[in-house]
């Protein structure tokens, strides 16, 4: 539930961003870059102190881990975003919905199992 709230709020605050600039005639590819880096510090923040903060570990551990995570989960989202534009099937805005899902849904397994993880699990 404490990742459903952080997770989504960072999702959501991702969408408005790259829907705002897409709206603002900003290259789709680009507006999603710019709604990463805002929606990375929404993220991070929340998780570490919410959603995550039972697990024991360090900021200066988690924060490392989960740019790693993050960057994975972006380029992933970026790759997956440009497919979809390329095809011409669906509208930029859905392409963006659709690539931010499948980013967030990697970032919380990810996160987890690894970036989050307390001292005595995965190192």
């Amino acid at each position: 539930m404490r990742f459903a709230l952080t997770g989504g709020a960072a999702t959501l605050a991702h969408l408005a961003v790259a829907m705002l600039l897409i709206q603002l005639d900003v290259q789709p590819l680009v507006g999603n870059a710019v709604a990463f880096a805002i929606a990375f510090l929404i993220s991070f923040l929340g998780h570490h102190l919410f959603t995550f903060a039972g697990h024991g570990a360090a900021a200066s551990r988690t924060l490392p881990r989960f740019t790693v995570v993050a960057g994975v989960g972006f380029l992933g989202n970026e790759i997956l975003l440009f497919l979809l534009l390329n095809t011409g099937a669906i509208a930029p805005e859905a392409a963006v919905v659709l690539s931010t899902g499948c980013a967030a849904a990697s970032t919380f397994m990810l996160s987890r199992r690894w970036a989050f993880a307390g001292s005595a699990r995965m190192q």
